[in-house]
């Protein structure tokens, strides 16, 4: 079995009085990896290898998980608000209903990793690398995913008004019945994208790429395609669409457009 040892990184920072770290947990976390509801509040967790360790409902507020291992680990419930986990490891790590708000997820790996129901409003994951991510009726409002791997990521039925979605790769992933209102695709690569029933009013798209994306029966009232390709994708049954919306947008033989909506060629 995996000896953990508790050293420099496993200081404790902590406010006065009751919102103090239990030593007695974070003794508990390093001889058996396993802690769950424990206080772990502000504990710095650094660079520690946190492998299969159990951490369900644990409170970890404001916690220093930076390059911390976590991948398999139990995280279901827990509380990460405000945490460091920058370039952390959580491959195939379970958040389901974790509250992340305002986490800071850069350069983290989340390879299919499950966050269903879980905060994750204004959580930073820039240039995040979560392929095969479960974020299934999330609440993901205004959180940063520039420059993310999103690829065949489940969105499905998440909240995602005023998300940055700036460069992120999220061929294949899966958006239905997601709010995406006022969200940012400038330069995103959502080839192969499911947005059927999504809610995409005031959406950006500057220069996406929407090859072979579904956009059935989605809302479009005033999204932005200057500049994207749409080939081969799917607009039938949209609302919202006008024909000034896809002016400067192309397509090809093959993309599907509602009523006497015309679309340039894009060139080959």
């Amino acid at each position: 079995m995996r000896e953990l040892i508790v050293g420099a990184f496993f200081l404790v920072l902590t406010a006065a009085g009751a919102h103090a770290l239990d030593r007695a947990d974070l003794q508990k976390l390093t001889t058996t990896n396993s802690c769950s509801g424990c206080d772990l509040r502000g504990a710095k967790l650094q660079y520690q290898d946190l492998n299969d360790a159990t951490l369900k409902g644990a409170n970890l507020r404001d916690s220093f998980l930076k390059q911390v291992n976590l991948s398999n680990a139990n995280l279901q419930t827990a509380d990460l608000r405000r945490s460091d986990i920058e370039k952390a490891t959580l491959i195939s790590a379970n958040l389901d209903q974790a509250i992340l708000q305002e986490a800071d997820l850069e350069k983290a790996v989340l390879t299919n990793a499950t966050l269903k129901g879980a905060d994750l409003r204004n959580t930073d994951f820039d240039n995040a690398t979560i392929e095969g991510g479960q974020f299934l009726n999330a609440d993901i409002r205004e959180a940063n995913f520039k420059r993310a791997i999103l690829t065949n990521a489940d969105f499905t039925g998440a909240k995602l008004s005023d998300v940055n979605f700036k460069r992120a790769t999220l061929i294949g992933a899966k958006l239905s019945d997601a709010d995406l209102s006022n969200s940012n695709f400038t330069r995103a690569d959502l080839s192969g994208a499911r947005l059927d029933k999504t809610d995409l009013r005031y959406a950006n798209f500057y220069r996406a790429n929407l090859a072979d994306a579904d956009f059935s029966a989605a809302s479009l009232a005033n999204a932005t395609f200057w500049g994207a390709n749409l080939s081969g994708a799917n607009f039938a049954n949209v609302k919202g669409l006008e024909q000034g919306q896809l002016e400067a947008a192309c397509g090809d033989e093959r993309t599907k457009l509602p009523g006497r909506i015309k679309l340039a060629k894009c060139d080959p």
